[in-house]
């Protein structure tokens, strides 16, 4: 037992040290199109005053808990019903007397907001077919993108459902659009698909305050590719 009670010690030591990194998400949801300079100021400047919209557009910002990267999104299988949810990671001792006291365990850091547009690109029922009411959108989009500014600047591309229908299939559907967004960026702005990566994340990422099923969840969601 005594040989046990250094190893004990040490181990809690070792989880204490251990730090998490959280990354909140803010989305800026517009429902008309803004400005190619406007998006670019938002999503590549992250400066406090480039995220102010244009007077004369319509926004609404939208916070989520946590941003976790595409990669590992994609590999989720269970359905997030949680509008928001605050993630703290916190080490635990295996609760022996001289386990390291409170004062010495490591607060997760928490990152920089993760700033993304989300735009309602609509396509046909049941399609990857972008409508010609949603090209505006995508127009501000690839006019921004072939600004000198940012003419080195890398875009995620994010697809995302409502609940209605099964987990498998929106999910499919949504990488589809994604895909559709980045050829059409491609083909008709010239855009190297290198700097352009598109995931479909199906109907795992609700709007807060919004229920599941609602059509509001039907969106593309963009950010710069340096923030994950």
């Amino acid at each position: 037992m005594n040989l046990l009670k250094p190893l004990l010690i040490t181990a809690c030591f070792l989880l204490a040290l251990h730090i998490t990194t959280a990354s909140a998400e803010q989305v800026q949801i517009y429902d008309q199109p803004p400005s190619a300079e406007e998006m670019g100021r938002v999503l590549f400047d992250q400066s406090p005053e480039s995220s102010e919209p244009s007077s004369d557009v319509k926004m609404r910002s939208i916070s989520f808990g946590t941003k976790t990267p595409p990669e590992s999104k994609n590999k989720v299988v269970a359905k997030p019903r949680h509008s928001i949810s605050k993630h703290k990671a916190i080490a635990k001792s295996a609760g022996h007397k001289n386990s390291v006291g409170p004062k010495n365990k490591a607060k997760p850091s928490q990152a920089p907001a993760m700033v993304s547009i989300g735009l309602p690109i609509k396509f046909i029922y049941n399609s990857d077919e972008i409508l010609a009411t949603s090209l505006p959108f995508l127009e501000e989009v690839g006019k921004m993108l072939t600004l000198p500014r940012y003419a080195a600047k890398r875009l995620v591309i994010e697809g995302h459902t409502d609940a209605i229908g099964s987990d498998s299939y929106n999910k499919t559907l949504s990488q589809q659009r994604a895909n559709a967004v980045k050829h059409y960026l491609s083909q008709h702005f010239g855009i190297a698909e290198t700097r352009l990566r598109a995931y479909g994340l199906g109907e795992s990422r609700p709007l807060p305050d919004y229920s599941p099923d609602d059509e509001a969840n039907r969106r593309v969601q963009f950010y710069s590719a340096t923030q994950n």
